[in-house]
């Protein structure tokens, strides 16, 4: 830290901590953000990984503050080459994975997919893994896209996390 500049307050240190990594509860047969515990079950109109997704999605300019944006026409504009939406992208993709770790540590024996994206906003959002369920965004769907949203899109898969298993040595040293 530069000499200059004041350190984080624990509460604010806390509140980072808690985004980067969250609780998670499920409910209704699904898994959401601890924040959105007492969400409504999926409606009959949609799956319940497309709910999750929905629900889950975090948009990181919600989080955070920053000076990226500017009003235009009653909408808000991000400059992509502002050192704020540039940072916000770096911590969208680390939260994705952080995510996806913790997902896997809570949950060692569920599928699930974590998804960052990027166009206007970084967004991250997750859903379990279902047999009987199309993904947000299938690897395939990934590879052919031409949406400007999916650009710098990454997927992280927990099927493919292999986490260290500790073993507890019996001897005392």
């Amino acid at each position: 830290m530069c000499s200059d500049e004041r350190p984080m307050t624990v509460s604010a240190a806390l509140t980072v901590s808690r985004i980067l990594w969250p609780d998670f509860v499920e409910q209704h047969g699904c898994v959401f953000l601890g924040r959105h515990s007492g969400s409504n079950p999926p409606p009959v109109t949609d799956t319940a990984s497309g709910w999750e997704s929905f629900v889950n999605h975090t948009h990181i300019f919600d989080e955070f503050a920053e000076d990226a944006s500017t009003f235009a026409s009653e909408e808000v504009v991000y400059d992509e080459h502002h050192p704020d939406f540039l940072s916000a992208c770096e911590l969208g993709q680390q939260i994705a994975k952080l995510w996806a770790l913790k997902l896997k540590l809570d949950f060692p024996f569920a599928r699930f997919r974590v998804y960052y994206t990027q166009y206007d906003n970084p967004i991250v959002r997750f859903h379990r893994v279902r047999n009987d369920e199309p993904q947000w965004l299938s690897d395939e769907a990934l590879r052919s896209a031409t949406d400007p949203s999916f650009r710098n899109a990454l997927i992280y898969d927990t099927s493919r996390i292999n986490l260290p298993s500790w073993e507890h040595s019996k001897s005392v040293h």
